[in-house]
């Protein structure tokens, strides 16, 4: 039982970093561009200690680069919240 509550809480815990990168994204985005990103994002993963955010074109990927400083410290801002800490993750754009 104990094993099964374990497995059901990381399961949750990636599915909400997964779900505060994704909104992270998509706010940076409409805030500093006013772009809805939301159509361009194809997937957020969880790699160990790395964060993939992958969109559909390339295009969106180099603005994501140049975001990078911006879509970081929101997602930091995020995860300070529920008490994750950022600094040992890394993000890559796909």
């Amino acid at each position: 039982m104990d094993l099964e509550n374990t497995v059901k809480q990381s399961w949750r815990q990636a599915t909400i970093i997964k779900s505060l990168v994704w909104n992270s994204v998509i706010e940076v985005f409409q805030e500093k561009k006013d772009i809805d990103i939301t159509p361009y994002l194809w997937s957020v993963q969880i790699k160990k200690k790395t964060i993939l955010i992958k969109a559909t074109k390339s295009i969106m990927k180099s603005e994501m680069i140049l975001l990078d400083s911006d879509i970081k410290k929101h997602i930091e801002s995020k995860f300070k919240k529920i008490g994750i800490k950022f600094y040992e993750m890394e993000i890559k754009y796909l």
